[in-house]
């Protein structure tokens, strides 16, 4: 069974857990049977993943009880008013057709969040009172027991052992093989404890052989505060603001020497290049089938541009990149080197996923690295220290093995230890 088949217990839903206990304990501690129930929800609708939904949600939610706590206490006095409406066929109607009122307003209001909670108080009020209890009192009941609940999930939700924050340390991490499922995913897991750290103020960033625009598509929901070393080294790339803040590209000649060997070897060729801070992918003839599906498969992205390769002279090019089978990828190496150019540029041979028996190379400047990017950025930051995390053995400071969201603990571990670990 892979690691996302079955889900991990998260740390919401031990403070839903919480957060339903304390609701139970204070309901038993204040003898209010009916407290348990309400309370209890209110808390679970409040437990959110980021402390800023929290507030956001707490706000909603107390706008949505008092929206409740009013048409719940109009209905009761227009019950009393007809002593014979209660609990009739036409008294279920007015509850029913009075929810659309109390929905309405809470999406007016922009509190839609808190319309489902809005609803839930309203009918606390309306179907459960008892006739002998004055309507102000049972409404004041059902919307403090309401309140104490999303009093208790805010502060379950704000509770946070007591950590050392290393803020003064650059975190890296890959992404393939670190970060991304086998399916090229970034689990719901990892994306929230990732975007909680960083909204506390870790200093994290990634380094990947992924263009920006596969970045995008697979960690955009990443609350990125930091440049990205993307390209294998050959860029750096801000993606909050779409700007290459710096890049190292190839000699035109060397370019021009590696396109010439890849078509004497009837391998095709996408130059990329990056003008004006946009990606520019050049194209030429595809030699076979899994050239074509692979531009056939990208070239719909809105942030790839795809143009004809006789416009590419003018474009400062970043890296070469070709798909085939592997003992031509490797034919093509060899012809490389015999050419001499590996003494100028850097090539990179990685097996195609998802194309069994073909394998990308790709050619970058000698210069060009992660690391070097890295420095780069780290002076820029004015940081001292970073930690890379990776799955390739000798290739960064932490290695990370058993499951996607294993490089989120470790990280967790590194970025906040609890004040007993060793520093």
């Amino acid at each position: 069974m892979t690691d996302h088949a079955v889900p991990h217990i998260g740390m919401r839903m031990v403070k839903s857990a919480a957060a339903v206990l304390i609701c139970l304990l204070i309901s038993m501690l204040v003898d209010r049977e009916d407290m348990r129930i309400y309370s209890s929800i209110a808390a679970l609708l409040c437990i959110q993943p980021y402390a800023e939904d929290t507030k956001r949600m707490a706000i909603q939610r107390t706008v949505g009880t008092a929206i409740g706590s009013v048409f719940g206490i109009a209905v009761l006095l227009l019950e009393m008013s007809f002593q014979d409406f209660r609990g009739t066929l036409a008294g279920y109607v007015l509850v029913a057709v009075m929810i659309v009122p109390v929905l309405w307003i809470s999406v007016a209001l922009k509190s839609a969040n808190a319309a489902a909670l809005s609803g839930i108080v309203f009918l606390s009020i309306t179907v459960t009172h008892v006739t002998d209890a004055s309507p102000w009192i049972f409404a004041w009941y059902r919307a403090s027991e309401t309140m104490a609940g999303i009093a208790v999930g805010i502060a379950v939700n704000a509770f946070q052992l007591p950590r050392r924050k290393r803020r003064d340390v650059l975190f890296v991490s890959g992404l393939d093989g670190v970060l991304l499922t086998g399916e090229d995913v970034l689990t719901p897991n990892s994306r929230i404890r990732l975007n909680r750290m960083i909204d506390d103020g870790m200093r994290f960033t990634l380094a990947t052989m992924r263009a920006p625009a596969s970045v995008r598509e697979t960690a955009g929901d990443l609350r990125f505060r930091l440049p990205v070393v993307v390209m294998d080294g050959a860029a750096l790339y801000d993606m909050a603001n779409k700007r290459y803040l710096y890049t190292c590209p190839l000699p035109t000649d060397a370019v021009l020497r590696c396109e010439a060997v890849f078509r004497e070897r009837r391998v095709h060729c996408f130059l990329n290049g990056v003008l004006d801070d946009n990606l520019m992918i050049y194209y030429g003839e595809f030699y076979n089938d899994v050239e074509r599906e692979s531009f056939e498969k990208l070239r719909t992205s809105p942030y790839r541009n795809y143009v004809n390769r006789i416009y590419f002279r003018d474009c400062p090019i970043l890296y070469l990149a070709g798909i085939e089978r592997t003992e031509r990828v490797e034919e093509l190496y060899r012809a490389l080197e015999a050419e001499g150019l590996l003494e100028r540029v850097r090539a990179r041979i990685d097996l195609a996923a998802g194309f069994p028996g073909y394998s990308y190379i790709r050619i970058y400047d000698r210069a060009s690295s992660r690391q070097a990017m890295l420095e780069r950025l780290k002076a820029d930051l004015g940081i001292g220290k970073s930690v890379l995390l990776t799955s390739r053995e000798g290739c960064g400071d932490v290695m990370v093995h058993g499951g996607v969201n294993e490089a989120v603990k470790r990280l967790e571990r590194l970025y906040e230890p609890y004040p007993w670990q060793r520093k």
